[in-house]
């Protein structure tokens, strides 16, 4: 036990911490711009982050294609389960199926990955997020704005950086160590600002508990940890894409959900308690699924 909670330590604790920081600058009166930094994010750092992973993948193809798949799947059969599980419970649709479809794969996904499997884990969880992130700006801001369009993902830096990425790696392009000591340099600021901005928003967003929301939760975990595991057999991803690939069945709605629903006024309150109260849930989901494996 007490192995356990000293391997746990140095993997939990910088997250909270970080997210900790963000919570407490913006509660005791300094104002940031929240809406500047998360575009720091999206045009710089999540893109050079994606960049550099992609141009410099140690996994193998196999792996990397299987992770891929495996997040495709993933988010579409999470996309249906919520779109069956909200008609049954007569709950609000179009706020609710991003919130249970997509994870918190960024601010959350990354940084447990690298602590707990090093960089090859933040590799495969980068790729997660990228397609994720992918799907977010097509299926997911179509939902959003109600209406269907690719425009959404066009306007994304993240399908440049993956494009890039792809036609440099392939190629075997040798990049001047000017642009990818700059590049890496970039993707050094996304996980620190993606975390603290989470902290910024745990502070400023407004909720409240729903029973029916935490029901609706406990629900998404235990189906989504369920599908990641199947998955994993299914594709033959062992070791730690594997374990990347289970952690998002635990992890807390991403906070862009709330974002994008007070950008377009899809009950952002609703979609508020669902938000935070998975936060507060995946403490303990996180805790009990590094618990296990490690």
């Amino acid at each position: 036990m007490l192995n356990t909670f000293i391997q746990l330590f140095p993997i939990i604790v910088p997250t909270l911490l970080i997210v900790l920081l963000g919570f407490i600058w913006n509660k005791v009166g300094n104002q940031v711009n929240q809406s500047e930094i998360t575009n720091i994010i999206t045009w710089v750092g999540a893109p050079c982050l994606i960049f550099n992973t992609l141009i410099k993948l140690e996994s193998s193809i196999f792996i990397v294609q299987n992770v891929i798949i495996a997040a495709i799947l993933m988010i579409l059969i999470m996309f249906a389960f919520s779109y069956i599980v909200l008609k049954l419970f007569k709950y609000p649709i179009r706020p609710l199926i991003n919130t249970m479809t997509f994870a918190n794969s960024g601010n959350i996904g990354m940084t447990i990955s690298l602590f707990a499997f090093g960089f090859i884990g933040l590799e495969l969880a980068v790729i997660y997020f990228m397609i994720s992130s992918m799907l977010h700006f097509t299926i997911g801001l179509s939902i959003w704005s109600g209406k269907w369009s690719f425009k959404f993902l066009l306007k994304t830096p993240v399908l440049y950086a993956v494009l890039a990425g792809l036609i440099i790696n392939f190629n075997n392009i040798e990049l001047p160590r000017t642009i990818t000591n700059t590049t890496s340099i970039l993707s050094g600021i996304t996980i620190p600002l993606l975390l603290f901005t989470m902290g910024i928003s745990i502070n400023k967003i407004s909720y409240r508990i729903e029973p029916k929301i935490v029901i609706l939760i406990i629900l998404r975990i235990f189906i989504a940890t369920s599908v990641a595991y199947l998955l994993t057999i299914f594709l033959d991803i062992k070791g730690i894409a594997r374990n990347v690939i289970i952690l998002q069945g635990v992890l807390p709605a991403p906070i862009f959900t709330y974002l994008f629903a007070s950008q377009f006024n899809v009950n952002p309150e609703k979609v508020a308690n669902y938000l935070m109260t998975s936060t507060f849930i995946s403490l303990f989901t996180i805790t009990i699924f590094l618990t296990l494996i490690l």
